[in-house]
């Protein structure tokens, strides 16, 4: 590695671990479906002329990461930013789409127990059977977006939406409604 290369890599790496680290607690809280938006309120935010969308550091589905990408670009372009190489951008946005399902199911659960406890004896229902009576799981694509000026999150994303059918076209439009909602707060210029 060349010394500008190596000093690249170092200067990318408290940007990758932060930006995993956030992505682990996007996937713990999982359960909150409202988007979660974080401003920097001490930021310039008028100063931002230029923006560059990294790939995802989790590449799963080129054609969905191209997508998402054209959607992040087109959504900033609408606050009024102008895309530019990564060299010469104001603001770094990363993504990480993800997918999680939730099991729903319904359980009908039976039993019978006996108990001696002292001088008293008893009966109690308990669950010593538990029936299936339904299920049904529900599929989510999470999407966590950041937006990085040096080395500081000025803007953080995330946002999950619920899923009735796995065809890409139908994830397709659901992400970009996403994204939509969750740069809606993004200051304009």
């Amino acid at each position: 590695m060349t010394p500008t290369n190596k000093s690249k890599h170092i200067a990318r790496k408290p940007f990758y671990m932060l930006f995993a680290l956030v992505a682990l607690s996007f996937l713990a809280g999982c359960a909150n479906k409202g988007p979660q938006i974080n401003i920097d309120e001490s930021q310039n935010f008028a100063d931002i002329n230029t923006f560059f969308v990294r790939p995802p550091l989790n590449s799963l589905n080129p054609e969905i990461e191209s997508q998402l990408t054209s959607a992040i670009s087109r959504a900033l372009i609408a606050k009024g930013l102008k895309p530019s190489p990564e060299e010469g951008a104001d603001v770094l946005v990363g993504f990480l789409p993800s997918t999680a399902s939730e099991e729903n199911d319904t359980r009908l659960n039976l039993g019978l127990g006996t108990g001696v406890f002292g001088r008293s004896g008893g009966i109690s229902l308990g669950s010593i059977f538990s029936v299936p009576i339904g299920e049904r799981v529900t599929q989510y694509q999470n999407l966590q977006i950041d937006v990085v000026r040096g080395d500081t999150f000025i803007y953080s994303a995330v946002g999950s939406v619920e899923v009735e059918s796995t065809d890409s076209v139908t994830i397709q439009n659901k992400l970009g409604e996403l994204v939509a909602n969750l740069l809606e707060a993004f200051p304009a210029k």
